[in-house]
């Protein structure tokens, strides 16, 4: 598939180089080939590929989840409900958890990686300090947050204590725990600003499943592997650059005329597929420019 976004990346740079290297040709490259058309099509394609290889990349290496809130808060409890077994103490004392505890767990197909983390909190305590610290690094390299609030503690200024320090990149999902404590039932809303809240009792194991589904719903999840492709991280990294590479394309091509700026946007799109399929040298582009055209006689 990406070979197959190579070769339209390569014809479109044909016309484009050609219209700009060729100007005295009595030949309008642009305008006979719709090259705008060409590139919103070749646009659509590569959002197709990213949307499929995005689910390889979940089946390959699996989702990063990373439980973040106060202490007592419920992340362990969380972590041996996910992992269906007691991996972390669970007790009434503050900061028991001082270190990354991970469990590698399965959802609907999807391997998920859950991290419990330390308790957010100002402390004195060198150890905790360091487990807080690296809570914190955890946050940052994780593809999800659950963000942990006890019920009794449901207040926007927590809310938003917890949350404002969190990596902004990272997305989350705010989870109110100890349900069963208040009578309240499992559920899930949305607020006024868009976030997910989940309603949920680790201890008693109510809405667990709500949770799960939101997860998948956050990441793009769907359970049928028909049409996935296999994917790495860096595949994906080279994708999405290539993606904003042919979206400013278009836009340059729009203002009418910026075809040197088009012309560059769409080398930098092939040279980061080049990094998955391989190279294509300017000198292969103007044998491809001779080949097609009547031209320079």
């Amino acid at each position: 598939e990406i070979e197959s976004l190579v070769a339209q990346l390569i014809d479109l740079r044909v016309f484009i180089e050609a219209a700009l290297d060729f100007s005295e040709e009595e030949i309008d490259f642009l305008q006979e080939e719709n090259i705008q058309q060409k590139i919103q099509s070749l646009a659509a394609k590569i959002s197709d590929i990213i949307n499929n290889a995005h689910q390889g990349q979940l089946l390959q290496e699996g989702l990063s989840v990373a439980i973040a809130g106060k202490p007592n808060a419920g992340k362990s409890s969380l972590l041996n409900c996910f992992a269906g077994k007691d991996i972390a103490i669970v007790t009434d004392i503050a900061g028991t958890t001082r270190d990354i505890l991970k469990e590698k767990i399965n959802i609907d197909g999807m391997p998920v990686h859950i991290l419990d983390t330390a308790g957010l909190r100002e402390s004195t305590d060198k150890i905790e300090q360091e487990g807080i610290k690296r809570a914190r690094d955890a946050f940052e390299q994780a593809d999800l947050i659950l963000v942990l609030i006890d019920i009794s503690d449901k207040n926007s200024e927590i809310e938003a204590s917890l949350v404002e320090p969190l990596p902004e990149k990272v997305k989350k999902i705010i989870v109110y725990n100890k349900i069963d404590l208040i009578n309240q039932q499992a559920k899930v809303e949305q607020d006024s600003k868009g976030s997910i809240q989940v309603w949920l009792s680790a201890k008693k194991q109510i809405g667990i499943d709500l949770l799960k589904q939101e997860i998948k719903k956050m990441v793009g999840y769907q359970q049928t592997s028909e049409g996935t492709f296999s994917a790495r991280s860096r595949h994906m990294n080279a994708l999405n650059k290539a993606q904003g590479f042919i979206q400013q394309a278009v836009k340059e091509l729009n203002q009418g005329s910026y075809a040197e700026l088009a012309a560059e946007n769409l080398l930098q799109a092939q040279n980061q597929l080049n990094t998955i399929t391989g190279e294509f040298s300017s000198d292969d582009l103007l044998g491809k420019i001779f080949a097609g055209f009547c031209i320079g006689k």
